[in-house]
């Protein structure tokens, strides 16, 4: 295994408070991120999301209300072949009444597997923030 990363952003047509609202609000994430994620709960510092193939579990390390930063690790999850996943999720000021959500991951992946892994990231990264998008302005 080695150490590997991901990082994606995207410009959206929300203010960077609608978008902190709904990822600094920690649960919710199978309103954004549907199919993938079918439902999603909170119970402490567990953020715990299911999928068709069961449920994972995330550690929440980090909720900055202050500077729009969200992280997150997820030691072991059935959907991808990778370990030791953390994820942080940013959200900045664009121009206008539009922010950048910015989706960073480090994660522990055989060699063999990383370029489709990045790629899966990507993918989920872009889904991801397009939902939230797609969120804000049908809510």
């Amino acid at each position: 295994m080695k150490k590997s990363e991901q990082k994606i952003s995207e410009k959206i047509s929300a203010s960077p408070e609608a978008a902190w609202k709904v990822i600094g609000g920690v649960s919710g994430v199978d309103k954004w991120l549907a199919p993938m994620i079918t439902s999603c709960r909170v119970e402490g510092d567990k953020r715990i999301c299911g999928t068709e193939g069961g449920e994972f579990e995330e550690d929440i390390l980090l909720v900055d209300h202050e500077n729009h930063v969200f992280k997150y690790a997820i030691p072991k999850q059935h959907m991808m072949p990778v370990e030791n996943i953390l994820g942080t999720m940013r959200v900045l000021p664009a121009d206008g009444d539009q922010s950048v959500v910015e989706w960073h991951w480090t994660f522990d992946v055989q060699e063999e597997d990383e370029n489709q892994v990045k790629e899966m990231f990507a993918g989920i990264g872009t889904q991801g923030i397009k939902g939230i998008e797609n969120y804000i302005a049908t809510s």
